[in-house]
């Protein structure tokens, strides 16, 4: 923490450098409130690219200032970082621009070396974490290989043509000069007939083909090469006697291979590979255009930094498509120059004639077994001035088990890494920034989405929800894994929560989740692709792409225009005639202050409209768009509640998770029956099963009964119910000790309340028979429509009580071991748990 000026104090925790600037920390003004920060470089002013997230929650920080106004006081900001800058200073700013404004600075950072790495905290900045994202020089190359507007969904998207009429082949500039493709082969037998099959329908018969026999046990993988020999003009068989290993076996057939075509590149490829029309022409055609290239590779489902879609792990074949399905994404996409990569991947590799020349080839003596004589060849041409890359829009699958035996791979792996570290020390750094860096990302997540929706095999569920957390989340993640259950993906839509260099206000988070099947198993496992949407012409473009099957409405909250939203929302449905469903976990619709607590921090019971104006302005618990702090003045409620109204009216379902929750959101709005379900949460995140009976106190110990507060406590939750609990407990020395289990929003020091700290759903019995807790009281004083907290404990058997609100009180009235508090004091709070502990009444007031 450091204090920057006596009205200002800001704490850094994490500083991070790399293609730019990010800032995390929190920055607060002991009048005015959270502050707005921006970072000066070399004096220079704020670039107007930079982006600054506020409103971040930092409850540590109001508890440690003891100010709740400083529990929003968090803050990420991104600012450029011109590459010859050399220092960085940060800028604060409180309260109304002009004679009401206080400002202050912060040295930040100093470069002392010309390097990334250069870069070190000023001295005082206060930096609880300082990185710096790349390792090395060429991880910011690696990020900008792209454009960064191809972070964007619909830009990304835009690339790719149109699918073209069945049956009509994928046009591919031809090449100009013959290609010499040499194919070693050691068992994989299985693999040969699809490989040949391949060839024949891809390659043309200009382009000669090596076959290497590389000692085969199995004889009769050697009559069939023969065979290939004896039949096919542009196939050459080399035979060798015996086994000596992959390096060997490509030399011996580049050696045949540059007898019969001498000025030509050259394709290396393993026989586990499933090759797509055109495929030849995409991987050459790059190093023909651009002579520095050494070598090529093409995306594929194994291929470490080149995998798809995901790296570096390998992967099984994209929803299970074939080869042609899956390249004809890749195949569409335009003109977009070749990424530069740390180094090729050798299953199928084309290889410049001029790198070979200048470079020599394999290093046959120091990997003659295989494994990594690639990577050394590909460096060795990085230091003749060559360059290796990937192609973006060619895609190869590639199957894994024909090339070498199985058994020796670890062996090798092992011996050629530490040959590689040896003559290349840079090259692990550069490998772990091309992964950080993942300039591919934007390609591989366009390509899923193109892939997806010209396959058709699922069909994709349009999720809108907020940004935070707790039990909406919660139920968040139950819907995704129903919904891929039952085959869909889903495309979650929710607002902006990490500030991007020149992202507007109101971006939002978009992120595609399906599942597809697992690489050498019979299940499935989770893929997700990211993108940020400057606006909802980036989600368009998604949703045009993809065969939708549904929009599902979980929250509003936080999106800086809902009603732009909605209008969205209304124009999709129409256009792809889905159905539209809306979740009601809160009363947003009703009021900004979701959980319906007023001004004076009390339930409202939703009132009529003149009574909530007066409320409004005053009224703190009121949220906005993500990243603010200050409400909008120009809000107006009824027009508000009109759009609601007339989204409702649209819905074809509505679910809403108690009877009470419909009971308070009728208070506001018309719903028709015919379209309402009530479908309570299930909590599948926790197994609950009894506690065994609390044992009596020992004789001549503590009295005092022990009563767990489970969950994060706000107000609205019922933090000042609980402060005034323990108040009333030390005031009237009544037996009771409150054991809380979660976090709250203020600091209660008391020989009457205990903080255990955050606690995880399962450990939580664990927790409350270690603290010997006799009941559980959860203070809540909002109408809350669900309450998975009550799903933990209820279950447990120790007397659970609530006030008379909501669905906690609907369900618990149903529950032996339950009881409600029909007033919602602190006083009727503490009467009713000294009843169900056993313990003294109080005395009377």
């Amino acid at each position: 923490m450091t204090d920057t000026a006596s009205s200002f104090t800001i704490g850094i925790d994490r500083v991070t450098v790399g293609t730019d600037l990010r800032v995390e920390g929190w920055a607060f003004h002991h009048r005015h409130g959270p502050c707005l920060v921006a970072a000066s470089v070399d004096g220079a002013p704020p670039s107007p690219t930079d982006r600054l997230l506020m409103g971040i929650g930092r409850h540590d920080v109001g508890l440690a200032l003891r100010m709740p106004q400083a529990d929003r006081s968090g803050f990420e900001l991104v600012a450029s970082l011109p590459s010859g800058a050399t220092s960085v200073t940060l800028h604060l700013a409180a309260g109304t621009p002009g004679a009401d404004e206080e400002g202050a600075s912060l040295p930040l950072l100093v470069r002392e070396g010309p390097s990334l790495r250069g870069w070190q905290p000023a001295m005082g900045s206060g930096i609880a974490v300082m990185e710096h994202r790349f390792l090395t020089e060429r991880g910011v190359s690696f990020a900008t290989a792209l454009p960064l507007a191809l972070s964007r969904a619909g830009a990304a998207l835009g690339l790719f043509a149109p699918p073209r009429h069945a049956g009509t082949p994928h046009a591919a500039a031809p090449l100009a000069a013959p290609v010499s493709i040499v194919v070693p082969v050691y068992g994989g037998k299985t693999f040969l007939t699809p490989l040949l099959h391949s060839l024949l329908d891809t390659v043309e018969s200009r382009h000669p083909i090596v076959f290497v026999d590389d000692g085969n046990p199995d004889r009769s993988v050697s009559a069939f090469l023969v065979a290939l020999g004896v039949s096919l003009d542009n196939v050459t068989v080399v035979a060798k006697p015996r086994n000596q290993g992959y390096p060997r076996a490509v030399a011996d057939g580049l050696e045949v291979a540059t007898r019969l075509n001498p000025d030509g590149h050259v394709v290396l490829l393993n026989t586990d590979v499933e090759l797509p029309a055109g495929w030849l022409e995409r991987l050459v055609g790059p190093i023909e255009r651009m002579p520095r290239i050494a070598s090529t590779t093409p995306l594929t489902n194994a291929g470490t930094i080149c995998g798809f879609p995901t790296m570096p792990e390998d992967n099984a074949p994209f929803l299970g498509a074939t080869v042609g399905e899956i390249d004809a994404a890749f195949a569409s996409l335009a003109e977009l120059p070749p990424v530069e990569v740390p180094t090729g991947v050798g299953f199928c590799m084309a290889l410049n004639r001029r790198a070979l020349r200048a470079a020599g080839f394999f290093d046959l003596d120091a990997f003659g077994r295989g494994y990594g004589e690639e990577v050394d060849w590909c460096r060795r041409a990085e230091r003749h001035g060559f360059v290796n890359v990937a192609v973006p829009n060619l895609y190869v699958h590639h199957r894994h088990g024909g090339s070498f035996p199985s058994e020796e791979k670890q062996r090798l792996i092992a011996a050629s890494g530490a040959l590689i570290r040896q003559r290349y020390p840079e090259f692990d750094a550069e490998v772990q920034d091309f992964i950080r860096a993942d300039p591919l990302r934007p390609v591989r997540a366009a390509a899923a989405v193109v892939a997806l929706g010209r396959i058709g095999r699922k069909r994709t569920v349009l999720l809108f929800d907020h940004a935070g957390g707790g039990g909406t989340a919660t139920f968040r993640a139950a819907e995704i894994a129903r919904l891929q259950a039952a085959g869909h993906a889903v495309l979650l839509v929710r607002p902006a929560g990490r500030p991007m260099p020149g992202m507007p206000g109101g971006a939002l988070d978009l992120e595609l989740r399906l599942r597809t099947p697992a690489r050498g198993e019979s299940s499935e496992e989770e893929l997700s692709f990211r993108w940020l949407a400057n606006d909802l012409s980036d989600l368009a473009a998604l949703a045009g792409a993809l065969p939708l099957a549904g929009i599902t409405v979980s929250s509003l909250v936080g999106y800086a225009d809902p009603a732009a939203v909605m209008a969205f929302i209304r124009d999709l449905r129409a256009m792809w005639g889905v159905p539209l469903r809306l979740l009601h976990h809160d009363y947003f619709p009703v009021c900004p202050s979701l959980n319906l607590i007023d001004a004076q921090d009390r339930f409202c019971g939703v009132p009529g409209l003149e009574r909530c104006r007066a409320c409004l302005p005053a009224n703190p618990h009121r949220h906005g768009p993500v990243g603010t702090v200050t409400p909008d003045p120009a809000f107006d409620l009824a027009e508000h509640r009109r759009l609601w109204q007339a989204f409702f009216d649209l819905a074809d379902r509505h679910v809403f998770f108690s009877r009470s929750a419909l009971a308070t959101m009728r208070r506001a709005f018309s719903l028709e029956d015919g379209r309402l379900r009530i479908i309570p949460h299930l909590a599948g995140h926790v197994t609950v099963t009894p506690l065994p009976p609390p044992s009596p106190p020992p004789t001549g110990s503590d009295p005092a009964a022990r009563v767990a507060i489970v969950g994060g406590i706000g107000v609205a939750k019922g933090s000042n119910i609980v402060e005034a609990m323990v108040r009333l407990a030390e005031a009237h020395r009544l037996p009771l000790v409150f054991e809380l289990f979660g976090n709250i929003d203020r600091p209660i020091p008391s020989a009457h309340f205990h903080d255990n700290g955050p606690y995880e759903p399962d450990q939580l019995p664990r927790l409350l028979a270690g603290r010997g807790c006799r009941a559980v009281f959860l203070p809540s004083i909002w109408p809350e429509t669900h309450c998975y907290v009550l799903d933990e404990v209820v279950g447990l058997g120790l007397p659970v009580g609530v006030f008379g609100l909501g669905a906690p009180a609907e369900r618990l009235r149903h529950w032996p071991n339950g009881f409600v508090v029909p007033t919602v004091t602190a006083e009727a709070a503490l009467s009713a748990l000294l009843q169900v502990t056993g313990r003294a009444a109080p005395p009377a007031p």
